[in-house]
Order: C-alpha cells, then sequence, then structure tokens
C-alpha cells in the first residue's frame, strides 16, 4: 500500500453532466493567488486498521503566505492545534513537487490550465528503493475533466468543475536473504544441536488503486470539495480523506 497525500498535508460525473448547457463549456483558466488568500477546510479522514475503518474531522485553515510566478508557499494549521502553521511549497498551479531518486518531481497535478470538459493529462514515476523492503514502486495518475456541476458544501453551494483521477501503483520488493539458524538443547542423554535455514525469496510483485476528485471553483482559485482514496492489493480501502470548504475570506 502506499500513503496518500491530500492538499492540506498535500490538497461520479453526476447525470447533469449528460445535460450540459452552453455555460458548462466555458473553461477555467489558472487562478491568480496572492499573499493573503486564505481558506478554512473541513477534513475528514477514514483510515483502515487491522480491519476497522476508524474516522477523525478537524477543521484546517490554509493561506498563501508567499506567491510567485512559479511557486507558491501556504500554511496549514488544525484548528484545535497549539503547534505553529505547517508551511508547504506548491507550483503556482496547486501541483505537488517531491523529491523522487534525487529529481525534483511532479508526484500530483489536480489541474491542467486552462481546464475545459473532456481534457485529460497523466502523472507517472517510479521511485527506487522508498523503504527497506520495497525495490521499486510505480504510480500511474490519469486525469480526466468531466465538467461543470453544482456541488453543496458546508460553506454554500458553488458551481464547480469536476476533475477525477484514476491511478494505479505498483511495487517490486527486494529480495529476501538466506538465514541459517541454530539452537542446542540438552536432556539426560546428552546436548543435540539443532539447525534451519531458510532460502533467499522474493515477495510476489503487489498492485492497487487510488482515486481522486476535486471540485475546482474559479472565482475561490482552489477546490470547494475533494475526496482521495486509496486501495489496498487486495482492493480493500486503505485511507480516504474528504476535504469540504467550511469558509473562505479569499481575496
Amino acid at each position: 500500500m502506499i500513503k496518500t497525500r491530500p492538499i492540506i498535508g498535500y490538497f461520479a460525473a453526476s447525470a447533469s453532466l449528460l445535460c450540459a448547457s452552453a455555460s458548462y463549456a466555458q473553461t477555467a483558466d489558472a487562478p491568480s493567488l496572492q499573499e493573503g488568500d486564505a481558506w478554512v477546510y473541513q477534513a475528514t479522514e477514514e483510515q483502515n486498521t487491522a480491519g476497522i475503518l476508524g474516522s477523525t474531522t478537524k477543521k484546517w485553515d490554509v493561506a498563501i503566505v508567499r506567491s510567485g510566478s512559479k511557486t507558491m508557499v501556504i500554511s496549514a494549521k488544525a484548528e484545535d492545534s497549539n503547534l505553529p502553521p505547517k508551511e508547504l511549497l506548491r507550483n503556482a498551479d496547486w501541483a505537488v513537487v517531491q523529491n523522487i531518486n534525487g529529481k525534483n518531481t511532479v508526484t500530483n497535478r489536480p489541474y491542467d490550465f486552462p481546464l475545459k470538459p473532456g481534457k485529460t493529462w497523466k502523472v507517472e514515476y517510479d521511485t527506487a528503493n522508498p523503504d527497506a523492503r520495497t525495490k521499486v514502486q510505480h504510480i500511474t495518475k490519469n486525469y480526466t475533466v468531466l465538467g461543470w456541476v453544482d456541488i453543496k458544501v458546508p460553506a454554500g453551494t458553488y458551481h464547480a468543475i469536476k476533475v477525477e483521477m484514476e491511478g494505479e501503483w505498483s511495487k517490486e520488493f527486494n529480495p529476501t536473504a538466506a538465514v541459517a539458524t541454530s539452537t542446542v538443547t540438552s536432556s539426560q542423554a546428552g546436548s543435540v544441536a539443532i539447525s534451519a535455514s531458510r532460502n533467499a525469496s522474493t515477495q510476489q510483485s503487489a498492485s492497487g488503486r487510488m482515486y481522486d476528485a476535486f471540485w475546482y471553483v474559479p472565482e475561490l482559485k482552489t477546490h470547494v470539495k475533494l475526496i482521495t482514496e486509496n486501495y489496498q492489493a487486495g482492493g480493500a480501502l486503505n485511507k480516504r480523506v474528504t476535504e469540504e470548504l467550511a469558509a473562505s475570506p479569499v481575496h
């Protein structure tokens, strides 16, 4: 399994999409983000632990600390936390860039502006040795702009353009080394040495799926709702994060 990264910490097509009016054909251009833009999100995280799906909900204050032509810094702070805000570097189009194999690599691109219904794009990368057991992890994310919908969230009802991501992850594992052990037991007949060995082996490759959905509102410069899901190799839900806009004093 892999860890998902929402925009906060990282950030079904409805029947109405089949009845698109002329206004639904419009495009959404890249936002003009500026210092002081701010949003409040209600985030619910569901985590599968030993087959039991637990859930926690928090409110997060998110704000633009610095905005440049190519990158920006956002701060994110849980409202019930005494810790200072966490600052995160993002591309100016909300894309997430991480150090993969020593190179800056886009790992999440929720928007490829201008957005218009039917537009598609892909994010794909390999990570060598992400942990001691894994030889290589491959990620593929396929994004599609579905169209314009009306969506209701705690902050109100908005006309948003919906983007979906259907993705897959796969892992190849490092071989385990051969192991030899020996023990000595004692009895009235004397001591007896017992030895055992385990041959080197390689765990079978594993794969799973991912899903993201973003409802982007141009006048708010970001999403009013997102869902990100990660599934285990057997198809069981590993983790789901749902964010909904609770308030927005955006400039």
